[in-house]
């Protein structure tokens, strides 16, 4: 890339853009009045254990959109200037349905899902248990997460933003863009590169607190007595895996969208290669060491949630899962070819993201019952349906708004080249 040109604008708002953007929104709004007429109703047609595991998929694939993006900030990494844009959308894609999701969850669903909210007589719980200090911990640490998110993607987007973009598109877009110029003409750039980075390390340290809370409440806490040290860091990383397969799925589909194939080369899908390789290896990392203290130091309430997934009904979902997340993916990143085939990647990527989710069912329905078939009837349909085609009304809305590339960035990279005699 010997220059950057100019801004790259959102997706152009065609007729095929437009189709795709009304049938996700149609989807999800006729699966979700579905499940709040069977709520209003009093119905048990409302899948609360299966929602939750699509909204737990959901939410850390998405919120490490985000996390790539800074901790990419943080160590330097100039090969993927192209995703960042792209993994803070992600992320602010999934806030709506993240918050709505968790109240929703909470209000009407919690005494589906917590046994500890329901105490015997004469039973007493910490003050961690507390049914309040449940949604209190986890929707302070969404929102805090999510603010950070938010000021740092406006800091961000504001090198890039021209008059072009503010005398052109509907009424509302021209209108945000023009209080963007203000806040932009208010600031020195390069104060506001410096901001971008300042609250990376924040955004973060904020991803990793939100999670371990999502971690333990709506995945450990389910099974009675459970206690794990290692199990949020399982968590995390499976949602490191999953969130960075997530972005070469979406980049492949942004290249189809927009104009940016000179911004995505084989070496950026090679890099996303070697990354899944070793989130690959680092998930069976903390899998092994969870399952081996259970196992070897013989601890019954640690190892029977495991036991569980491992044998009897769950078995065969456990298999499948070990085979999507771990044998797969090693055994087709070994070739070098594979990695450099955005082919190969896009159906690895997909048996990847496939383990996870498994791996987030698996992490709910098995503690709540001992057998469950997904997709056995029309209200799970719903729930996955629902829940998924909001997720992506929400971010192809968002594909429409904002330039898809942070090209300052990529600018300060051919400059930092340049400087030091590249």
């Amino acid at each position: 890339m010997n220059g950057v040109p100019e801004v790259v604008l959102g997706v152009r708002a065609n007729g095929s853009y437009r189709k795709w953007l009304l049938f996700f929104a149609v989807v999800f709004i006729a699966c979700m009045a579905t499940l709040a007429y069977a709520v209003q109703t009093g119905s048990d047609g409302v899948p609360w254990a299966f929602l939750t595991a699509n909204f737990v998929f959901l939410i850390g694939v998405s919120q490490f959109g985000v996390a790539f993006t800074a901790i990419m900030r943080v160590i330097g990494a100039k090969w993927a200037r192209p995703y960042y844009r792209l993994g803070e959308i992600v992320t602010l894609a999934y806030m709506p349905i993240a918050i709505g999701g968790l109240l929703i969850i909470y209000y009407f669903g919690r005494h589906d899902l917590f046994y500890w909210l329901d105490p015997a007589p004469g039973e007493h719980h910490s003050a961690w248990l507390n049914e309040s200090f449940l949604l209190t911990r986890n929707l302070v640490a969404q929102i805090v997460f999510y603010l950070l998110v938010v000021v740092s993607f406006t800091f961000g987007l504001l090198p890039d933003i021209s008059q072009e973009n503010a005398a052109s598109g509907p009424r509302w877009r021209r209108a945000l863009y023009r209080r963007l110029l203000k806040m932009k003409a208010a600031r020195d750039a390069a104060k506001l590169k410096r901001i971008v980075y300042f609250y990376s390390p924040l955004i973060i340290l904020a991803c990793a607190v939100a999670n371990t809370f999502i971690a333990w409440d709506f995945g450990m806490m389910l099974t009675p007595h459970y206690h794990s040290s290692v199990y949020s860091l399982y968590f995390i990383v499976g949602n490191m895996f999953a969130g960075t397969a997530a972005l070469l799925l979406l980049s492949v589909l942004l290249r189809r969208l927009v104009a940016v194939d000179e911004y995505f080369s084989t070496l950026h899908v090679k890099s996303l290669g070697i990354m899944l390789t070793g989130f690959s290896l680092l998930w069976l990392y903390f899998f092994w060491a969870q399952f081996f203290v259970s196992w070897f130091g013989n601890l019954p309430q640690e190892y029977g949630p495991l036991w569980k997934q491992m044998h009897g009904f769950y078995g065969p979902y456990f298999w499948a899962m070990l085979s999507c997340i771990v044998a797969i993916p090693i055994a087709s990143l070994i070739f070098a070819w594979v990695k450099r085939s955005w082919r190969a990647m896009v159906i690895v990527t997909l048996i990847m993201l496939l383990g996870i989710w498994i791996n987030r069912f698996l992490m709910v329905i098995s503690s709540l019952y001992d057998e469950y078939t997904p997709f056995a009837g029309i209200p799970d349909y719903l729930a996955f349906a629902g829940i998924f085609a909001g997720f992506l009304m929400i971010l192809l809305f968002l594909f429409n708004v904002f330039p898809m590339i942070s090209m300052w960035e990529l600018r300060d990279a051919v400059k930092q080249e340049h400087d030091n005699g590249g």
